[in-house]
């Protein structure tokens, strides 16, 4: 019996022990609030992103609507179902909205650095940039 206890604490020794400490390894976490969609400043919009990195679920604001998705992560690599949304009447942001949900599905990459996060395209290109709460 003290032997099968020994051999379980050594097994769980080492799963937590490969169990990564680093809190970019899970991507995104916590809240953003969108700066520039491409080169258009939407600052002043109050689009937000939260991400819930535990269950790869993501929700926030548009410009009129409400939305949330899923994600997920690899590395520096980052992807986007199709987001959910609510359908308010929104003249005024209907194309910003369009745009946004476009550029997370576009999404490949990203970078997180001193609470800026950026959203690249597979080319490289910059979709999204963000500035954590």
């Amino acid at each position: 019996m003290k032997t099968l206890l020994a051999v379980v604490a050594v097994i769980l020794g080492i799963i937590v022990s490969c169990k990564s400490t680093d809190k970019n390894s899970l991507g995104p976490q916590g809240s953003f609030e969108v700066q520039s969609i491409k080169r258009d400043s939407v600052a002043d919009k109050g689009m937000t992103l939260n991400f819930n990195a535990e269950n790869g679920q993501i929700n926030g604001k548009g410009v009129c609507n409400s939305y949330s998705s899923t994600y997920v992560v690899s590395g520096n690599n980052i992807k986007f179902s199709p987001a959910i949304s609510t359908k308010m009447m929104c003249p005024e942001g209907t194309t910003l909205e369009y745009n946004f949900f476009q550029a997370l599905l576009k999404a490949n990459s990203y970078n997180l650095k001193r609470g800026r996060l950026t959203l690249f395209d597979t080319n490289e290109e910059v979709l999204l940039t963000a500035s954590e709460n």
